[in-house]
């Protein structure tokens, strides 16, 4: 009998069982998806269920992990065709299960649908209510709790039991393990209404952690490149920041357009330091109000110092460019940029800097 799938469109209708991933595809995925956005992960073990790691969180902690995870296969059930399950084998060791949730210790309860789509789904059930498993348990969820992942990132959903399930990408996999606490809830912060979306609650969240991590893996990147020059190094910040966080922060504040132009294609967008980072404080190098969203001809200028501006957001020309210059770069074109008073003491910097 057929059951629902999501397919290579993300969307969802009757279709084969996919018949991956086995085994070492999910420990690789797991491996990889706790590998990037700063996060460092290591096996210690991984010859039988549970699996045993540990994961630096970049943020100054470490979190001894045991990882429960198998294929997420159809439901079985023929009058549920969107139903899907993990199967909890028999031969699985308790030592996971039986461990409470701290901030430094958890269990994980996974499952991983091999989508079509593009890129693998996790879903995750909270790890001791299915201790007593007895020979056999099943974990549900619905295919289309497993589809909203795809557009939300991150998506909570509940099975039969009223037991919360999360399903997510493999991108906030990470997030996840450093929110979640006993009974499968997230440590979100409260202040957040209702309506806001999942995803962003779990990145306003886990953002200061984020920007630990960030600043954490740069600084290491530039340690290992100390003999660059100071410009070749900063050429790597450039890349690693204005094309990374930074970057996503900056979008957010100015709706994936230029601050100077019209061009709203993002990959043509980079976060550009204000101040620049070897001569900022930690909170400075990632701080939204040291930035300004800059397409990659006005974030040449403006790097250069060749263009600034004033207190009130007025476009500041060096006087080294001819009027030539200030006509083909069209800088008359440049409108006023709104100025916020915590963006001042940054500006000012910036244009002390400017060439003449």
């Amino acid at each position: 009998m057929p059951y629902n799938q999501i397919t290579v469109t993300g969307t969802i209708a009757p279709g084969p069982d996919p018949k991956g991933p086995n085994p070492a595809t999910i420990r690789q995925t797991i491996y990889d998806a706790l590998n990037t956005n700063g996060f460092s992960f290591s096996w210690i073990s991984k010859a039988h269920q549970p699996y045993h790691g540990i994961l630096d969180t970049g943020a100054g902690s470490t979190i001894d992990l045991y990882i429960y995870a198998w294929r997420i296969i159809n439901g079985g059930r023929k009058k549920l065709v969107s139903e899907k399950r993990i199967e909890i084998s028999s031969t699985a060791r308790d030592e996971g299960f039986n461990r409470p949730t701290t901030a430094t210790e958890k269990t994980l309860l996974l499952g991983l649908y091999d989508s079509p789509h593009g890129t693998p789904i996790f879903a995750a059930w909270d790890a001791p209510s299915n201790a007593n498993r007895g020979k056999q348990k099943s974990c549900q969820v619905s295919v289309e709790a497993l589809q909203a992942s795809i557009q939300d990132g991150i998506h909570q959903s509940k099975d039969t039991h009223d037991n919360t399930i999360y399903t997510f990408t493999p991108d906030y996999l990470g997030d996840y393990i450093d929110l979640v606490q006993s009974g499968n809830t997230l440590n979100i912060a409260s202040t957040n209404p209702v309506a806001v979306p999942l995803s962003k609650k779990v990145k306003d969240t886990t953002l200061p952690h984020k920007k630990k991590r960030t600043i954490k893996s740069v600084e290491s990147i530039l340690a290992q490149i100390s003999n660059l020059s100071q410009t070749e190094k900063e050429i790597v910040v450039k890349h690693r920041i204005g094309q990374g966080l930074f970057k996503e922060l900056l979008l957010n504040k100015y709706g994936c357009k230029c601050a100077l132009c019209t061009i709203t294609t993002e990959k043509m967008l980079i976060g550009s330091h204000i101040k620049e980072w070897s001569a900022s404080s930690d909170e400075e190098k990632l701080d939204v109000n040291n930035g300004l969203l800059l397409c990659a001809h006005h974030d040449a200028l403006f790097d250069k110092h060749l263009i600034s501006f004033d207190n009130v957001g007025k476009l500041i020309v060096s006087p080294t460019l001819t009027e030539q210059e200030k006509a083909e770069l069209q800088l008359d074109a440049i409108s006023d940029i709104s100025v916020s008073s915590e963006m001042l003491p940054y500006l000012e910097i910036h244009r002390s800097k400017l060439r003449r």
